[in-house]
């Protein structure tokens, strides 16, 4: 493999690791170790949380460099997790670059999770912290409901819309109140603040808040900061969801 396609291999793992919410110094020391395997010459690079900049300098002695801009995404764990396998194998020779390029255009690909497994992931998530926070056997049952619609919802129908990040939440604490307003509407029973509570928890952004602290810590203050401000602006799009709903719903009834 030539040196400009090693240099576009090394881009293209680390743009992938930092689309599926790779952690930033993990991202840095993955590039430098595989372009150290490629002998790529006077590499460098620093890694924010929505961009990569790379720079290395070919045999005939002109500096290649690439920027791009990579949107905040969430985290997918299975697909870090076999990258990270790829450039291990990749940095001991027990692996070609070319072999490299054609694994990672499978990993891309890969789901590594299935749409039941998902739906059921947002149904357990939304019982188990339902119950947790105070809710009733029913309240429970009920936000297992709302986990299994908003995972159809923002899986299934949302996407058709392509809608910006912010406007989604909004419309996905949006529908998870309406719901559970008619939940409890149709059944007394049930508290409107439990399902609520439970119905949205897989939308709050817990893990980004920890890693911007993280960031924060390691000194790495523009992505720290980046993280937090867009952690605060997903639980400000659910709260603006819920409050409306909410408020309308209070106006009615």
């Amino acid at each position: 493999m030539k040196e400009q396609e090693c240099f576009d291999l090394v881009y293209d793992i680390g743009e992938t690791l930092l689309k599926n919410g790779a952690e930033i110094k993990r991202i840095e020391t993955t590039i430098r170790h595989i372009a150290a395997a490629l002998e790529l010459k006077e590499f460098d690079s620093f890694v924010l949380i929505n961009g990569i900049f790379m720079t290395a300098r070919l045999e005939d002695k002109t500096v290649q460099a690439r920027v791009r801009d990579i949107p905040i995404s969430p985290i997918n764990l299975g697909r870090i997790e076999q990258i990270n396998t790829l450039s291990r194998r990749l940095t001991e020779k027990r692996l070609s670059p070319e072999d490299a390029y054609l694994w990672l255009q499978q990993i891309k690909q890969e789901s590594f999770a299935s749409t039941p497994l998902k739906i059921f992931a947002y149904a357990f998530g939304s019982a188990s912290f339902c119950f947790i926070f105070g809710g009733s056997f029913w309240d429970a049952i009920g936000a297992l409901f709302l986990g299994v619609l908003l995972a159809l919802f923002s899986m299934s129908l949302l996407p058709k819309f392509n809608l910006s990040d912010i406007i989604s939440t909004i419309a996905c604490s949006g529908f998870v109140s309406i719901l559970a307003c008619l939940f409890v509407h149709f059944f007394p029973v049930l508290q409107l603040t439990s399902l609520v509570t439970g119905g949205i928890i897989s939308l709050l952004p817990g893990v980004a808040i920890v890693n911007g602290i993280r960031y924060l810590f390691d000194g790495d203050y523009s992505s720290g900061w980046g993280q937090i401000v867009n952690a605060l602006i997903t639980a400000l799009c659910v709260s603006v969801g819920v409050g409306l709903v909410l408020q309308v719903f209070d106006m009615l009834y």
